[in-house]
């Protein structure tokens, strides 16, 4: 792990894990139960970058396959700013869910690609399985780091071109995905006790549905710019539309 992602967490910016679990620590998760709500609501919106977003630097690439990395135009990924000012890749939760939607049944995916993760923030449920996927004709690793902490929950290499792994993050909490061979190579990966979370899309959207009608806190939080709350509530079959901004640096 690079000094950058260290210095990150030691300022607290990887705080979902404690935002979102702080009420449940220490010990397991509550448990979730698959109760669907009878008329559900729905929340949606968009996440803003408030600043002018830095054009994404190019990698320095050292490590094995360099050569092979080299064909491809890599850039750094912690701050993705789409059109009309969207933040990409900021993670939307409801705080404590304690029943609802069932959990669904497919694997969410980590690839490596073009000597890079895809998707480079991925939220899942946790305790279900995570597909891990190489793309390359080169080894690769998914070498996966909870935070905070560093503790190692696997470390895998896959040297074949579409070898595919299964792997289980049991616990809620935020972990850090980093490939040994390519030091540049880093993804995010985000897991509730609950389903009831998302991505932020290219264009800063996200939405959360079958929500059961009442009062919950939504949490945002993103690699570089830190975790945000805000109290929302809706009605049985409501649709609440949101638009959050994050302040620019």
């Amino acid at each position: 792990m690079t000094l950058k992602r260290r210095d990150l967490l030691r300022t607290g910016l990887g705080g979902l894990g404690a935002a979102l679990l702080g009420p449940l620590l220490p010990g397991e998760a509550r448990a979730y139960s698959v109760e669907p709500p009878g008329r559900p609501a729905r929340i949606s919106g968009r996440v803003r970058y408030a600043g002018k977003a830095p054009r994404p630097k190019k990698v320095s690439f050292s490590g094995g396959d360099a050569a092979y990395c080299r064909k491809f135009d890599i850039r750094e990924e912690s701050l993705r700013v789409g059109a009309g000012e969207g933040l990409q890749n900021a993670v939307v939760a409801l705080e404590t869910v304690a029943r609802g939607k069932p959990i669904p049944e497919t694997s969410p995916t980590l690839a490596e690609w073009r000597c890079t993760f895809v998707p480079h923030v991925l939220s899942i449920t946790a305790g279900t399985k995570l597909l891990l996927h190489n793309r390359d004709p080169v080894l690769n690793t998914f070498h996966a780091i909870a935070q905070p902490g560093g503790r190692t929950l696997f470390n895998v290499g896959m040297p074949n071109l579409n070898q595919k792994l299964h792997r289980r993050i049991r616990k809620p909490g935020l972990v850090l995905m980093h490939c040994d061979v390519h030091p540049w190579e880093e993804a995010w990966i985000v897991a509730v006790p609950h389903p009831y979370h998302t991505v932020t899309d290219g264009a800063g959207r996200f939405v959360l549905d079958q929500v059961p009608p009442g009062r919950y806190t939504l949490v945002l939080w993103h690699e570089k710019l830190g975790t945000r709350k805000q109290t929302v509530e809706v009605g049985p079959g409501a649709h609440l539309k949101l638009e959050i901004a994050y302040p620019g640096k």
